[in-house]
Order: structure tokens, then C-alpha cells, then sequence
């Protein structure tokens, strides 16, 4: 295949996007039926498929297809606006399910938040969604003495509202680490695409406002399914 007939497919097939993506009410016809359409092979027509899905035009999920991306979220990891809030105020609809609850050490949040390296934590495993879409899953390492009986009451809710209208802890210090990634099997299965899948991976170390560590937190993010976005202010 040359470079320029796989440019040629990559643009051919975005403008049958563009043209049908009403139509086909966000999932586009079965690969035999596109190569068939474009008188190519499935070979050549997955890697063009590829191409548009490393854009973020599309995103396949496991045994279901292929699916036009609806417009990325717009996300500011320093803005202490939850989940659920900056999802609804951009019209979309956030849903979230629990995996997971269990006590245990976590040596990645240990030493993020400088603590020995057998300290427990209360590990909260979430999955996150926005219009139905899976889009992130993520793990949360609360130190157990500031919030000690966490596991028996939480059930999805905002864990930061939790903390502080229960234990009166309130968000001060963040340190965040964002990085672009292969999803780990673990998380591309929770997320229902295949492993290796691209996605995000931002981080945070979190300190009260009496300087405690409070929570460490693991997320990973479909790559095409938010835009980073942060305001700054301040004089020159």
C-alpha cells in the first residue's frame, strides 16, 4: 500500500463520516462492508481506521465495532469541581460504578504522599462514564485515619464532598503528574477496548489544609475522549 492511497482512504473515509454520521446514529458499518464500499482490502482499510482513530475521530470497542467519538470533555485536573458537576455543565450526562473497595497498601501512593511503604490505604476502584461511554477508570488511595470508616459508607458519591462534610477535611495541596500511556490489560478490560489501547494517565498527591496527606489518585483516560485545559491568571 502506498502512502498516498492510505492518505487517500483516511480522507475518503472521514468524509463518509462527516456525511453519514446522523445516519448511522454513531456506529459505522461493518469493516466487510467498508472495504466492500472502497473496493480494498480489510487490511488496508483497518489501518486507515487506525489513523483516524489515533486523531480521536473514532474508537472501536471490543466485539462491538467501530464508533464515531463524541466530542471530548473538556477537563481542568487543578479545578476542585467534581465529576459529576463539570460533566453535567457541559450537557453531558456522567454515570459512575464501583469495582472495587478494599484496605491495602499501595507503594506508588505511599511514596507519593511520603509515607512508609507498607502504610494501608482505603483503595476505592471506580469506573466513570459520560453519556454511557466508558471513558475512565480510576483508583483512589485514601490514608485510612483520616476518613476510618470510608469502605462501610461509600457507595459513588463525590469522595472529596465525603471528606469533607463527614470528616471535615478540605482540599489544599495538589501535586499532579500527567503522562500518555498503553492501557494495561487490567485497565483497557475495565474500560472495554483492547490493551494497549492509547490513553492518559494523570496522577495526584493530595494534602489537606493542615498539610496531612490525604488521598492519592490513579486515573486513565481514553486518549480521545477529553481535552486537557487549564486557566492561569496573574501579572506579568
Amino acid at each position: 500500500m502506498s502512502d498516498a492511497y492510505y492518505l487517500q482512504l483516511t480522507e475518503q473515509l472521514r468524509h463518509l463520516i462527516d456525511q453519514n454520521a446522523v445516519h448511522w446514529d454513531g456506529k459505522l458499518p461493518a469493516e466487510r462492508a467498508l472495504a466492500e464500499r472502497f473496493a480494498t482490502t480489510r487490511v488496508t482499510l483497518r489501518q486507515a481506521l487506525a489513523q483516524l482513530e489515533g486523531e480521536g475521530l473514532i474508537h472501536r470497542s471490543n466485539r462491538r465495532g467501530w464508533f464515531i467519538s463524541p466530542a471530548r470533555l473538556v477537563y481542568d485536573p487543578t479545578r476542585d469541581a467534581g465529576f459529576n458537576d463539570y460533566v453535567r455543565a457541559q450537557g453531558r450526562q456522567p454515570r459512575t460504578a464501583v469495582l472495587k473497595l478494599e484496605t491495602r497498601a499501595h507503594v506508588p501512593a505511599a511514596r507519593a504522599l511520603g509515607l512508609p511503604d507498607d502504610q494501608p490505604f482505603h483503595h476505592i476502584r471506580r469506573r466513570r462514564y459520560v453519556d454511557d461511554r466508558a471513558v475512565l477508570v480510576e483508583s483512589l488511595w485514601v490514608v485510612p485515619e483520616r476518613a476510618p470508616e470510608l469502605l462501610d459508607i461509600y457507595s459513588g458519591q463525590s469522595l472529596w464532598g465525603l471528606l469533607r462534610e463527614r470528616w471535615g477535611h478540605y482540599l489544599a495541596n495538589r501535586s499532579i503528574r500527567m503522562v500518555s500511556e498503553a492501557l494495561l490489560p487490567i485497565d483497557a478490560e475495565e474500560l472495554l477496548v483492547a490493551p494497549g489501547t492509547a490513553g492518559l494517565n494523570i496522577n495526584r498527591a493530595i494534602l489537606d489544609d493542615q498539610q496531612r496527606p490525604i488521598e492519592y489518585d490513579e486515573e486513565h483516560w481514553l486518549h480521545d475522549s477529553l481535552c486537557i485545559s487549564v486557566e492561569l491568571s496573574g501579572q506579568q
